[in-house]
């Protein structure tokens, strides 16, 4: 069945919603969730029906809810305020109003969720399994099987390990075997365990990860929390312990890789080699990365990651650009990053990584804010625990206008990996939103933090110089200006409008402004 309204058309048989013939991605859920209101148009439609249908009655959130409503809206070009589409029935429910017709029956495509399976199976399995705990106490048995659970559900949410199911994983029958052993018995090649106890109000826990292969642990750690709202933190708790264990077991998939021939390399495989050559960052290891992300493409046309991974390279090598004050090819990078976004997020509109890249080639290749901004919100949504993701999210919120909330995201991105590889970056876009407000110390701090993590960050100069011409110090100003142009060359009008594409005339202006006082010719 096609329902067809305004410009938009909604294919119940190939799962599609589009716009003027174009497919737009959409999670899966939030297509779920126009599918309901628009066949149930003649009524209101509650907000238990919409959590029977799209969440199959599991309980969720208020937020959930809000946040799919908003996304449905997002993806009509409608809003809270306007209500184009989707009406608020406030305390009952939500409406479709809008006009609708009816194609008529339309075969649906065949999907195959089994050779899916199997193609994702394919690559190699974590395993999370229920933790121990030092002395039993059935008190605290709800917490123990609930972090697994909830830490199993962060992990998959990256989609980048296959994750064994809780039955496989809790199943009593193998439960006094080691860990490693119940992994490599249900085929998984890595495994995750752990021990927790009580101790007063406060609960110690501690969490290893093992090759299921060779036994060998790979990583542990220890934490301690207060059991005051422990519930309530498991989600926090299960973001803490990804953020240390991703590392791991992408670094160990890959010495793993580099052991194979070549010609035993699949789509996985090539991948990860990829992506071992990205993390070195050389022109010539991206050029290599790029080379076996495109035969990944080819050998596995279904897998979004390889696409994931082209556009991060177009962005590291367009951020290069940035900070050597090397102006030429940067537009086209980052409108090849946007492509290959785009591509990830058709394969796997649910994916976060996918709308986190998308929302920063839409933003810097100038295609759309509104499509930036939405694909921002997804990004967040779907992992609030990835570090990129409050990385490009807060750029889009700060280059909007959304000064306090860019730096509340970007701020977060310390806390959930404090290692991110663009720390640098985050401090000086940080250093600019405070700058924007007129907080000129802590402005300065987080410029001058910037610098001191990598001295060749010309955007943090730039806002640095800024910043001293605004207060009227001008010596200051000028030789930060100095030190800028020894490491990025002369600062042009070009250049600023090109790589700062602020939605509010005002805050361009303000920048500009502080150049201008500091002696650089912007006219």
């Amino acid at each position: 069945m096609i329902y067809r309204f305004g410009d938009f058309e909604i294919d119940a048989g190939q799962v599609e919603l589009r716009r003027d013939g174009a497919r737009l991605a959409v999670e899966p859920q939030v297509f779920a969730l126009l599918r309901l209101l628009v066949e149930r148009r003649e009524r209101l439609v509650t907000k238990d029906e919409i959590i029977e249908e799209v969440w199959n009655g599991r309980i969720i959130s208020e937020s959930a809810l809000s946040s799919r409503i908003k996304f449905a809206r997002q993806a009509l070009g409608d809003d809270g305020a306007t209500q184009q589409w989707i009406r608020t029935i406030h305390g009952q429910g939500f409406r479709f109003v809008g006009e609708v017709t009816v194609a008529g029956d339309e075969p649906a495509q065949a999907l195959d969720p089994v050779e899916r399976v199997a193609e994702v199976m394919a690559r190699p399995m974590v395993a999370v399994f229920p933790f121990e705990q030092e002395t039993y106490d059935p008190a605290d048995a709800y917490f123990v099987d609930g972090f697994a659970e909830d830490l199993m559900a962060e992990l998959a949410s990256w989609r980048w390990f296959p994750i064994l199911s809780r039955n496989a994983a809790f199943a009593s029958t193998r439960r006094d075997m080691p860990i490693a052993e119940r992994a490599a018995a249900l085929g998984a090649r890595y495994a995750i365990g752990g021990r927790i106890q009580r101790v007063g109000q406060q609960a110690r826990l501690s969490v290893e990860l093992v090759d299921a292969f060779s036994g060998a642990q790979l990583w542990s750690a220890k934490f301690e929390r207060d059991v005051t709202g422990l519930v309530e933190m498991q989600a926090q708790i299960a973001g803490e312990v990804f953020q240390r264990i991703a590392p791991e077991l992408t670094s160990a998939e890959r010495r793993r890789i580099l052991r194979k021939a070549p010609e035993d390399l699949n789509a996985w495989d090539m991948t990860l080699k990829a992506l071992w050559a990205l993390n070195r960052a050389s022109q010539d290891d991206f050029a290599i990365a790029l080379e076996q992300l495109e035969t990944a493409t080819r050998l596995d046309p279904a897998s979004p990651l390889p696409w994931n991974l082209i556009s991060l390279i177009h962005y590291e090598t367009a951020l290069k650009g940035w900070a050597s004050g090397n102006r030429g090819g940067v537009l086209p990078l980052m409108q090849e990053m946007l492509c290959a976004a785009q591509k990830a997020v058709e394969i796997d509109p649910s994916g976060w990584m996918g709308h986190s890249l998308a929302s920063a080639g839409e933003l810097w290749a100038g295609a759309s804010y509104t499509r930036a901004r939405s694909h921002a919100d997804q990004a967040l949504d779907l992992n609030p625990s990835a570090g990129l993701a409050h990385h490009f999210s807060g750029c889009v919120y700060g280059f909007g206008g959304d000064l306090d909330e860019a730096i509340a995201v970007q701020s977060q991105a310390f806390r959930i990996d404090p290692d991110y590889m663009h720390s640098d970056v985050i401090e000086a876009d940080l250093g600019l939103w405070r700058f924007l407000l007129g907080d000129a110390d802590a402005a300065r701090t987080h410029l001058e933090r910037a610098i001191g993590l990598n001295p060749q960050n010309a955007r943090a100069r730039q806002r640095l110089v800024a910043l001293h011409g605004s207060l009227g110090d001008i010596e200051s100003a000028r030789d930060e200006l100095v030190r800028l142009e020894a490491v990025a060359g002369p600062l042009t009008a070009e250049y600023l409008a090109s790589s700062y594409p602020f939605q509010r005339p005002e805050h361009f202006a303000r920048l500009a402004a502080g150049l201008k006082r500091a002696g650089v010719a912007l006219d």
